[in-house]
């Protein structure tokens, strides 16, 4: 008699892998959702601290959807999407499509805030943010976050300051995982931007049951010395998070390292 076969030899729930900066793979079984993926050691002036980025060895950009939270450099960068498989469809706000589909060989999807998009077993809902939309050249458009839904529902905040949202966020989709930003590529945040306090407050108005900080040790500019605006955030989001947000669970994740998040 032949062996039984196992028709769910995938995990449930949702693996996450922390590239770095905002840069966050998701993995549901064979789909794959990249968030604002940047690959690259160096941008302008501002250089990566620590070693090259990675999806993991056993990444196979199978299924790959990219999603883009706004178009600043640090978020859209053209010669990361450009590292990507060329299969791989790249989700961004409405505005950015003509712009990128003349720049890179893949599939362009303008999305916005209301619409969904099922790619596989999961669907990508964007939802509102409060953070700047303009790149040179006159380039406009409206920065949003994502809720990825599949066996576990996942909040992508992408670059954002702390607003009203959060609360429509948690009672539509309540999440089960939030990745916030907590820190910047310096010693200081600009306007509109979470701190470890503020994201801290975000988590607890969303509910997630984890939280994963991101967007904090990964860039710095040349002529700045590394510090504890590389280490401390994500430590210090922990710590609020466990007055203000106690029924949450932090996970800190260093570079190219991930956790299962069951669904």
């Amino acid at each position: 008699m032949p062996a039984a076969v196992n028709v769910r030899a995938l995990p449930s729930g949702v693996t996450i892998r922390w590239v770095g900066h905002a840069t966050v793979l998701l993995r549901y079984g064979q789909q794959e959702i990249v968030t604002d993926p940047f690959l690259r050691m160096r941008l302008f002036h501002i250089r990566r601290h620590g070693e090259e980025p990675s999806f993991g060895p056993d990444y196979s950009g199978r299924h790959l959807t990219a999603l883009i939270s706004h178009i600043h450099q640090d978020h859209l960068d053209i010669p990361s999407l450009r590292m990507l498989p060329t299969s791989a469809t790249v989700v961004v706000p409405p505005g950015a499509g003509p712009y990128l589909a003349r720049r890179i060989p893949h599939v362009v999807v303008e999305l916005g805030v209301g619409q969904s998009l099922r790619t596989g077993e999961v669907v990508i809902t964007p939802v509102s943010a409060m953070h700047g939309g303009r790149r040179g050249f006159g380039i406009e458009a409206e920065a949003q976050g994502y809720v990825v839904r599949g066996d576990a529902s996942v909040y992508f905040a992408g670059d954002t300051g702390f607003f009203d949202g959060f609360a429509e966020v948690g009672r539509r989709h309540q999440p089960h995982v939030a990745l916030l930003p907590v820190g910047g590529c310096g010693p200081y945040v600009g306007k509109h931007h979470l701190t470890p306090w503020s994201a801290a407050h975000a988590l607890s108005i969303l509910g997630a049951k984890v939280a994963v900080p991101i967007h904090w040790g990964t860039l710095r500019p040349m002529g700045v010395r590394a510090g504890g605006f590389l280490t401390d955030p994500p430590r210090d989001f922990a710590r609020h998070a466990a007055t203000i947000a106690p029924r949450s669970h932090v996970r800190i994740l260093m570079p190219c390292e991930e956790t299962h998040v069951d669904a």
